[in-house]
């Protein structure tokens, strides 16, 4: 990577949402890092998927492969797809094919979609469409399944992805018994974790659901919705503006939602600490 290891510190950047933050370890002060090359490197780096691949592995994908920038409501994946998609920033919604039982899904970095098909051929491929502007690694199905085939990492880093949106789905979205409004506390909370971008108020914020996108995921009316997001509006925990979602406090929004919150969150202005 030539001078790559003169301008980037994996041991003082963290990947927060879809982005990449830069920590001063003598201010303790944290800041976004500028787009280009140095992000996009980083983003590779700190990939939740990408980082349980060795060197090697990541580069055969990578060379199999190429990066590629989407457009909100831009379809990545439908009916017809023949590509797997590596999230390594922004946000995505699977909406379900006509008669098939799956439900509405929300995805961010990390997420492999495609997965489940490099493991199963004979599944439904959901419609999967940006929600924002998304940067993926895309991969041709059987190019992936290729790789998967002589590749027992990656064939059990696949399968650990597929066990992962199970449990998501179980621990955030199939939550009946939670007053709606808990239940999308508890949405934000993992949405912020995986697909948010920066914010100058509150260190970063979700941009790009609808309300209608955030029914479809929790199986509820917009309307419902709607009171939802009055509610947590009314306790001070969520500011709205078009497509756009800040909170105040992660912490009390986690609390609310009955989840747990995976690592330190940025709150508060962008320059605190985390």
């Amino acid at each position: 990577m030539g001078r790559f290891g003169e301008f980037y510190a994996p041991d003082r950047s963290l990947m927060l949402g879809g982005s990449i933050y830069y920590r001063d370890d003598e201010t303790g002060r944290v800041r976004h890092e500028l787009s280009g090359p140095r992000a996009l490197r980083s983003l590779m780096e700190l990939n939740p998927f990408l980082s349980q691949l060795a060197l090697g592995h990541r580069q055969d994908l990578f060379v199999s492969g190429a990066v590629r920038t989407h457009f909100r409501n831009q379809q990545l994946r439908g009916s017809s797809s023949s590509m797997v998609h590596i999230v390594l920033g922004g946000c995505v919604i699977e909406e379900p094919v006509y008669g098939d039982a799956a439900t509405t899904r929300i995805h961010g970095v990390g997420a492999v979609l495609g997965d489940i098909e490099v493991l199963n051929p004979d599944v439904f491929t959901p419609t999967t469409r940006c929600l924002n502007t998304t940067v993926t690694v895309s991969v041709s199905l059987d190019r992936m399944r290729a790789i998967a085939e002589t590749n027992t990492v990656l064939t059990a880093v696949i399968g650990k992805a597929v066990t992962e949106r199970i449990a998501v789905g179980e621990r955030i979205y199939n939550r009946h018994a939670l007053p709606t409004e808990h239940r999308l506390a508890g949405l934000f909370t993992y949405l912020l974790e995986h697909c948010s971008v920066p914010s100058d108020r509150y260190g970063r914020m979700l941009e790009g659901p609808s309300q209608s996108d955030l029914a479809g995921a929790l199986s509820v009316s917009r309307a419902t919705i709607e009171t939802a997001v009055r509610n947590l509006r009314n306790t001070g925990l969520l500011i709205t503006g078009y497509r756009t979602y800040e909170f105040p406090s992660e912490r009390k929004l986690a609390e609310l939602g009955k989840v747990r919150i995976p690592r330190q969150m940025v709150t508060g202005e962008a320059s605190e600490t985390i």
